[in-house]
């Protein structure tokens, strides 16, 4: 189960710089997470960064390993995903046995890939659209949005997009967020799930045309799929079918 939480960084003991492995440190009440290691991801200074995070429960400390980062960020306010549940703790006997657990730690969560699958119109792009995938893409590896085409917005929404499939693509793509741009396969919408085998669906707070097929799809073929909604930004200012007017 993805979870989100939040904080600020705090000073510990930084024994991770005596090993090569600096930690940043936040203060967490015992039932926000359980006593593990975990895939996380964490948000500085509205940039994301891939960690690794451990919880000991026992002093409710969060501790994260940080990977290609060398920045003082002590009593910043952060953000951390919390993806993947790696292992359960175990006690460890001195400084190099630690060492060589936060090694495996590292090389297993980086072999550790998610895709996030996001869908939509996107016609007439805007606060709305850079708002929902930047959200979505807080739980990547890699964000894949999926382009409504226009028959596809013909048959469900029952009228003409704005602009035509190439350059709404186009306008997605100039937003630089999503990792990968495809057009929706009319015969087959599930298909991208085949093929990409996502972890998570980020979905927009007034998506509701193909959910029950997709939850239904989910079920039926037994996938390790989590639906996550992005709730609404200002929807009294930046929906398209208001900026259409």
């Amino acid at each position: 189960m993805i979870k989100i939480i939040s904080g600020e960084v705090i000073k510990w003991k930084q024994l991770g710089r005596l090993i090569w492995f600096p930690t940043v440190n936040l203060k967490l009440e015992k039932w926000l997470v359980e006593d593990s290691t975990f895939k996380i991801n964490i948000l500085i200074d509205w940039k994301l960064y891939n960690w690794a995070g451990v919880y000991r429960e026992n002093i409710e400390l969060f501790e994260w390993h940080i990977f290609h980062f060398d920045e003082e960020i002590y009593w910043k306010e952060v953000e951390i995903i919390i993806l993947d549940k790696i292992r359960d703790n175990i006690k460890i006997s001195g400084l190099e046995e630690l060492k060589k657990l936060i090694s495996y730690d590292v090389r297993n969560i980086k072999s550790i890939k998610n895709n996030i699958l996001t869908f939509g119109s996107f016609d007439v792009v805007n606060k709305w659209h850079e708002y929902y995938l930047n959200e979505a893409k807080k739980y990547w590896d890699k964000l894949i949005t999926i382009v409504a085409t226009d028959k596809n917005i013909e048959n469900f929404k029952k009228f003409k997009p704005n602009n035509n499939q190439k350059q709404r693509i186009e306008d997605i793509k100039n937003l630089n967020i999503s990792d990968k741009v495809i057009a929706w396969n009319e015969d087959n919408p599930m298909k991208w799930i085949s093929i990409y085998s996502p972890k998570i669906i980020c979905l927009g707070y007034d998506q509701r045309g193909f959910v029950e097929k997709l939850k239904k799809h989910i079920i039926d073929n037994n996938l390790d799929i989590e639906i996550i909604r992005i709730w609404s930004h200002n929807p009294e200012t930046y929906k398209s079918s208001l900026l259409k007017k």
